[in-house]
Formats: C-alpha cells, structure tokens, sequence
C-alpha cells in the first residue's frame, strides 16, 4: 500500500486476442494478481475490455450486461482479495434495454463505486452499437486523490476535461480503444488535457487488431505538466507509476489554469472595425 500523498497505479494494456468474456475475465484476474506483485492500488483495463470494443450490434445486445451483474460481481471478488481498485470497460444494459458504452470502477472492498456511460460516440462503431451517456459523474475520493472518468473519445473534446477539473478531479482516468491512424490523441491531446488543467490523466489503450481496427497502444499516464510518467508502445503491458499529490500542487502554483479561467468571458462578440 503506497504512503499518504501518493499512490500507485497500473495500466493494463491488453492484447485483442481473447475472443470471449470468459477468457477475458481470465486475463483480468491474471494482470490484478500481477498488479499485486508490484503494489498497485489503482488498475485500469481499457475501454469495452469484457467483450472487445468493435464487435457489432447483435453481439453488444447479446452480451451486455447491468452494470452489477454476472462479470461485475466476478470482478468484485478480485478487487476485494486483491485489496486494489480496479477500473473497467463493458457493454452495460439499463433497465429499459438500452445499452452504453460503459466502464465500473470497483472499490478495494468490492464495493461498485460509479458507473459512467459515455457521452461522446465515436464514428459509426459507437452510434450504431450504444446509447449515449447523458453526463458526466462527479468525481470521487481514491487515495487522497479526487479521480474524475471519461471514456475514450470524451477526452478529446477539451470541455469534457476542463469541466470535471472544475467539479474538482486531480486526476482523470481513461479508459480507450484508439486505433490508427489517431496516435495524436496519445502523443499531443493527453499531455496538453492534463497540463491545460493540471491534472493527471491515465489513458490505457489497447494494443491489436479486430475485424475493423488496428488498436496502436501508446497508453500513458501524464503529469500536470503534461509531461510523461510512463508511457508504453506496443505490444501487451503492465504500466505501473506512482503518482504524487504534490504534482498537482506544484503544478498549479506554478500556472493556475483553473482559478485564471473566466468562463463568463467565453463568448463572441462582434467588433466594429
């Protein structure tokens, strides 16, 4: 377990390969008794990482599930023996039968602290598969830290950032399923989303192919400063960073972005030559 003002925290960059949610549940228990090994108190699995994010319509209604269901509670069980908290995309089917893009993000005690369905659809794949998500969760306590969620294609709208900032996150975590050829997401947005803001922002892709996509990888955390904490390339990855509250203070000392922001001054007007 990390000291006060820090904590530790994985990404686990998945392969493509498992086929079924089976073998992905395996896969998830494998990488939290990894994360274990290395003290991670934080772990975050990628965007629709239970069944795999372009699979088609029939397969998003046929494997969906309520976002306490079979899996979640699977899962549940890890965080609890693991004592880690564990972050994780899925298809998730509300009481009306409309499904989303969805990730949990499962306390140390098994507990299902939020469930956020994304805002913001990708392309085809997303409107043709899910419902949007109608807002954002305010952000929540983890180890100190006030830890805000998006999904994917959210972060790379600046608004999305900025206002979860300003509902108080010092983190943002991300959990995505990006493919080329929008390695600038990765490469540029992350680090300018976590210094326009000073926050951090954990970003943890996948790395493979599927039947429509070519998944690059490139999962990172970044500092306040926007600089690299740890960033992979391809291939399957066990990231693990320790992350400093004092980051954050040190950061917005030096530029504070979010007190110097005048949002009653955001608007247009027309000036005379």
């Amino acid at each position: 377990m990390s000291d006060a003002g820090q904590f530790r925290v994985g990404i686990y960059q998945s392969s493509t390969e498992d086929a079924n949610v089976p073998a992905r549940l395996n896969k998830l228990k494998d990488g939290v008794l990894s994360a274990v090994g290395r003290g991670v108190d934080l772990l975050v699995f990628p965007e629709m990482y239970l069944t795999g994010y372009a699979i088609g319509l029939e397969a998003v209604k046929t494997l969906a599930e309520f976002a306490n269901g079979a899996s979640m509670q699977v899962i549940a069980a890890c965080a609890r023996v693991a004592k880690m908290t564990i972050v994780y995309g899925y298809p998730e089917r509300d009481q009306a039968g409309f499904v989303y893009n969805s990730i949990n993000v499962i306390s140390s005690s098994g507990e299902l602290l939020q469930t956020y369905r994304k805002v913001m659809l990708f392309g085809n794949v997303d409107r043709t598969q899910f419902s949007p998500g109608q807002g954002y969760c305010l952000p929540i306590m983890l180890h100190g830290f006030r830890i805000g969620f998006g999904i994917c294609y959210d972060v790379e709208f600046p608004e999305v950032a900025r206002a979860l900032a300003l509902a108080g996150a010092e983190m943002l975590v991300v959990p995505t399923a990006n493919m080329r050829p929008f390695e600038s997401v990765s490469d540029r947005l992350i680090p300018a989303r976590a210094q326009e803001n000073g926050i951090f922002v954990v970003y943890a892709n996948y790395f493979g192919h599927d039947e429509m996509f070519d998944y690059f990888g490139k999962s990172v955390i970044c500092d306040p400063f926007g600089n690299d904490v740890i960033r992979a390339e391809t291939g399957e990855h066990l990231l693990v960073a320790d992350i400093h509250h004092d980051t954050v203070r040190s950061a917005r000392v030096l530029n504070d972005y979010l007190n110097d922001y005048r949002h009653a001054a955001i608007h247009i007007r027309v000036m005379e030559a």
